[in-house]
């Protein structure tokens, strides 16, 4: 048993050295960082509450997709003009013409797409993204590549229709 002993130690000690290495070589060349800080598209939702309780009893929010027609995207300047449409009630099922009237342009929520890496954060008193928002005011985000590289985008809402 001892002799087993003396060679399971020294084994198990060059096992847990083998696990601690690394296989990367020091030296590797440095890649540039991504130097893209666009919005390349905006979506926009409403929330409410369905209607149905959860097993807590509390009230489940669901989200409607708004129709977003994006108009040309300023890319000099930064600014992205959208016009917003609520779909017809229905769908989702909760989607009533009731909760469908209660849609207001002053209480959309939008999120966006953005370049690669980049990281975004509202400016100018604009609420964070996935916050309620008043979309009669022009939205501005600063966008901030993964090199440090920044832009301010304002989003306008050029109309908005609930027929």
């Amino acid at each position: 048993m001892k002799n087993i002993n003396k060679i399971r130690m020294p084994f198990m000690g060059i096992i847990i050295a083998m696990l601690f290495t690394s296989c990367l070589k020091k030296g590797l060349p440095e890649l540039p960082l991504a130097d893209g800080n666009a919005i390349t598209l905006v979506n926009a939702e409403y929330r409410f509450e369905s209607g149905a309780k959860n097993m807590n009893g509390q009230s489940i929010v669901t989200n409607r997709t708004l129709t977003v027609v994006q108009g040309n995207i300023d890319k000099v300047n930064g600014i992205i003009n959208v016009a917003i449409s609520v779909p017809a009630a229905g769908s989702p099922v909760d989607f009533t013409a009731a909760e469908k009237a209660k849609v207001v342009q002053t209480k959309i929520w939008f999120n966006v797409n953005l370049s690669t890496a980049a990281t975004i954060s509202p400016t100018g008193g604009t609420p964070a993204l996935g916050d309620p928002t008043d979309a009669t005011k022009p939205l501005k985000y600063v966008v901030t590549a993964a090199n440090g590289d920044v832009k301010v985008w304002t989003i306008n809402v050029t109309s908005f229709s609930n027929n």
